[in-house]
């Protein structure tokens, strides 16, 4: 059977659809900007992205769990774009969600009496726990299960890993993956922010975060709550578009280090070999990479070790893109909405240019496409993403072919 991808509902910087989402991505607008949502007096770092509509910062009510607010929006967009509620039936469908665990409730913490540094201001900054989403499952009808995913920026791609092989097993009729977080509150920020983690650049908001640049110097946070469709094509009706196969898919855990990347990118290299073998396929079938490349100092040397791992000298030559100098990492949604990317990639044969990327990085020399796209033929994509505590996931797409 073949796992595809026949739809998305997309609430991220780079709009509020899918294919407003696509044309910004094919415009390379830059959708970082000054923090909107949140009071950032005092604070040193005050850049994100956040979710847009028409370029314009969309804002939400005090005490709104923003990854849950617009998960049920993008899960509107997707019923009506390829009519799951209608499709199937409830004991058929899945939702497994890639999200943030966190419960952030300053407000209450405020009336309780408790005190607050300088700097963490009362604006009710409000994030509720991610596995919370009980009332999203039963409203939409996910009868057959609803799983959620926290182990941070490979969190929505473990939870695509496993919707694929859920499907290919027979265990689910249809299955709506992604992922919905939101880095937007004060904790998030100080957490990050004492970690080291976010751009020290005195350059303007929108080119703060530079993959694999040689004058990175850290990421900025983002949000987005992304769900797509994945099914048996089988099962798609006359009429339904088919966006791209899944073909492969691995994971490992190297538990290097609570927040750093192990240098060597052994087991992410185990992650893409075991990818490949699902797949069926050899390294030298991949067309292009779509890169984590968060920006950080130690993301892209440690990421381009394991990948030489797998291709060789043949790394230099193979077109690479991340997504997060135009939107920003989004961590447990990260994968979900790069995934509008990859689809980009497949239905348009082409990669797209890495915002802000300009000087290689001496232990990363990735071919970064910048400036225009690049069009050639893209047959196979290798989708690469790593979190803290050491997981690493490999996920393959492959352009459909009827």
């Amino acid at each position: 059977m073949a796992v595809v991808i026949t739809g998305f509902g997309a609430r991220s910087p780079l709009g509020c659809s899918y294919e407003e989402s696509l044309d910004t991505l094919r415009a390379g607008t830059p959708c970082v900007g000054d923090i909107r949502n949140i009071d950032t007096r005092g604070y040193q770092y005050t850049a994100a992205g956040e979710i847009r509509r028409d370029g314009e910062v969309v804002r939400t009510p005090r005490g709104v769990d923003r990854k849950t607010f617009f998960l049920d929006q993008a899960l509107e967009e997707l019923s009506a774009k390829t009519g799951f509620t209608r499709r199937y039936r409830p004991d058929e469908l899945m939702l497994n969600i890639g999200s943030g665990v966190d419960y952030f409730d300053i407000e209450s913490y405020f009336d309780s009496g408790a005190s607050f540094p300088d700097g963490i201001l009362r604006d009710g900054s409000y994030h509720q726990l991610a596995a919370d989403m009980r009332p999203l499952a039963a409203k939409w009808h996910f009868d057959a299960g609803c799983h959620l995913f926290a182990s941070a920026c490979t969190a929505s791609a473990q939870a695509i890993g496993l919707s694929w092989r859920l499907l290919r097993r027979g265990l689910a009729g249809a299955v709506v993956s992604g992922g919905a977080d939101s880095m937007i509150s004060h904790p998030a920020f100080l957490g990050f922010s004492v970690l080291g983690a976010l751009s020290a650049s005195s350059e303007p908001a929108p080119v703060k975060c530079r993959p694999c640049d040689l004058h990175s110097s850290g990421t900025v946070l983002g949000e987005a709550s992304v769900a797509m469709m994945m099914e048996d094509s089988a099962r798609v009706g006359d009429g339904q578009e088919i966006l791209a196969e899944m073909v492969g898919y691995g994971c490992s855990m190297d538990a290097w280090s609570v927040t750093d990347p192990e240098p060597s990118g052994a087991a992410a290299a185990e992650a893409v070999r075991a990818a490949l073998d699902e797949a069926g396929i050899t390294p030298e079938q991949i067309d292009c990479i779509h890169l984590h490349g968060t920006g950080t100092v130690k993301c892209a040397p440690a990421e381009y070790n394991g990948l030489h791992r797998i291709f060789g000298d043949r790394l230099k030559d193979i077109p690479a893109y991340s997504m997060k100098g135009q939107v920003g990492h989004m961590i447990g949604s990260c994968t979900a909405v790069e995934m509008l990317g990859v689809v980009y990639s497949l239905q348009h044969q082409a990669v797209l240019p890495t915002l802000n990327f300009r000087t290689p990085h001496p232990d990363a020399p990735f071919r970064m496409v910048r400036d225009t796209p690049l069009h050639l033929p893209v047959r196979y994509i290798l989708k690469m993403n790593s979190a803290f505590g050491g997981h690493n996931t490999a996920l393959i797409f492959k352009k459909w072919e009827r």
